[in-house]
């Protein structure tokens, strides 16, 4: 089975979009370093194989051709998305979207059998914060902008009083960010005192 992580933008305080949820800023480095994309995030377009997301960022990218980059690129990635209501799946453009209901657990799950030994990328913070807390995320991989927010959607939130320990995996610098790798270190891989 692929692993379970995350490619995201965050400010160097903690968002990933505003205060009125507009991811600009904390991508404006992706412009300056185009050409360092595969050394940056692999090739996700031929590495993920499911993408779960949140009903929220689903509703931000919802339209009639499916899930559109900025560029033009649409992704034929399969689209889990997480909500309170039942919906059935239904494909927009190369996206194929089906909505689930009991949890992130069974959306990973249910991404995993999509994606086989393709990778299962999260989308937006509520799909991280979740699959934080269950113990399910393997990676992360953040690029921190070089700005500061002040305000807006956080990355990190809603984690729970128990520490979450990570092994970085590499650092890189580029133009307006600083990339960050981790593997998140699961309980029973702690030393015994």
């Amino acid at each position: 089975m692929g692993k379970v992580m995350f490619g995201l933008s965050v400010s160097l305080d903690g968002f990933i979009a505003d205060k009125n949820d507009d991811p600009a800023e904390v991508f404006a480095w992706f412009s300056h370093a185009w050409d360092r994309l595969y050394e940056v995030s692999g090739d996700p377009l031929n590495e993920t194989g499911a993408v779960i997301m949140g009903h929220r960022s689903f509703d931000q990218i919802d339209n009639d051709n499916g899930w559109v980059f900025p560029d033009g690129t649409a992704p034929e990635w399969p689209v889990i998305v997480l909500q309170s209501q039942a919906r059935e799946p239904v494909k927009k453009g190369k996206t194929q979207f089906y909505f689930v209901t009991d949890g992130i657990e069974s959306a990973i799950q249910q991404a995993q059998e999509i994606a086989g030994e393709k990778q299962i990328a999260l989308h937006g913070a509520s799909s991280v914060q979740q699959a934080l807390k269950a113990g399910l995320l393997e990676e992360i991989n953040m690029a921190v902008a070089h700005v500061l927010l002040g305000e807006g959607i956080r990355l990190f939130d809603h984690l729970g009083p128990t520490p979450i320990h990570l092994e970085r995996i590499r650092t890189l610098e580029t133009p307006g960010a600083t990339h960050l790798s981790f593997r998140v270190v699961k309980p029973s891989s702690f030393p015994s005192p």
